[in-house]
């Protein structure tokens, strides 16, 4: 199988990716810490698997709930560690479990009605096709118009900074609370609409627990770019493919647990290589990551 033919089997994959990665980065960018991705993702692959097998496989009513239930959850997150000076990680962590135990519930009554219709879900891509195309050009594009609107655009410019100093920023005029919810909006919205791809044009099938630990790749994805719309492109090239071939390596006398970890080695040399290279300092977070936003009022 020539390279051509691994990217266009690996394509659905990178797209989510993606999607999901870039959707972690802009809300990351605004200051807050996302650590509920896992459990977004998760959720937003059993809505968009429920809601196709009740609507008769309409794709885009799926996809459309998927990301409309990624974004009600982002707003939550975000408007309360804007709003108090709360822990952006418990809050994260707490809502990622709470979605863990949806995903179950919403995903688990629409499994049994499968079992008893045989209803499929999703779309297959065609290698013949050229889907895998226009999904790559799909993602240059939003790539570009990312990076644009983040360092080109007074939104932009107001994201970045509530990322770097929410306080001085509204000192200056910029709404924090607004521009995290417009970033948590966008961001959490093309978290949605990944787990919906990675459902629906990817795996089709659902179990529960079905796409644990994919948030986590995308995660990683997001941090060993330096949360840069371009370089994700890259990186999300590379774990699909890791992720699709995986088991190509068992060929090699390599065990099969040790290729289904294979994907979260990497997860975690990509993080390293970037915490201990240059590229931390090159593409540094944002400074007030994770940070509880007090306002000025509030330390009186």
């Amino acid at each position: 199988m020539d390279f051509l033919h691994l990217i266009i089997s690996a394509t659905p994959l990178i797209l989510a990716y993606y999607l999901t990665s870039l959707g972690h980065s802009i809300v990351e960018k605004s200051g807050v810490l996302n650590l509920a991705i896992d459990g977004v993702f998760v959720l937003g692959v059993s809505i968009a698997f429920s809601q196709a097998i009740y609507t008769g496989n309409n794709l885009l009513l799926s996809l459309s709930s998927s990301m409309l239930v990624a974004i009600v959850i982002g707003l939550f997150m975000t408007y309360i560690v804007t709003k108090f000076p709360v822990s952006h990680g418990a809050v994260g962590l707490s809502l990622m479990f709470l979605c863990y135990g949806l995903a179950g519930v919403i995903g688990v009554p629409a499994r049994i009605l499968q079992s008893t219709t045989g209803e499929s879900i999703g779309y297959a891509f065609s290698p013949e096709g050229v889907e895998w195309l226009y999904s790559f050009i799909a993602i240059v594009v939003l790539g570009i118009i990312s990076h644009f609107m983040i360092e080109k655009t007074k939104l932009g410019a107001m994201i970045r900074a509530c990322g770097e100093d929410p306080l001085s920023a509204e000192a200056l005029g910029v709404n924090v609370m607004m521009t995290r919810l417009i970033a948590a909006l966008i961001g959490f919205g093309l978290m949605g609409l990944g787990a919906g791809v990675f459902e629906l044009y990817y795996s089709r099938i659902w179990r529960e627990g079905h796409g644990v630990g994919q948030g986590w790749i995308a995660f990683s994805i997001s941090l060993s770019s330096g949360r840069h719309p371009i370089l994700g492109i890259l990186t999300s090239i590379i774990f699909g493919l890791l992720y699709e071939h995986r088991f190509s390596i068992v060929a090699l006398g390599l065990p099969r647990e040790f290729a289904e970890a294979l994907p979260f080695i990497t997860a975690i040399l990509a993080m390293v290589i970037y915490m201990s290279t240059p590229l931390k300092r090159k593409l540094a977070p944002p400074k007030s990551l994770g940070k509880p936003f007090f306002k000025e009022e509030r330390t009186i």
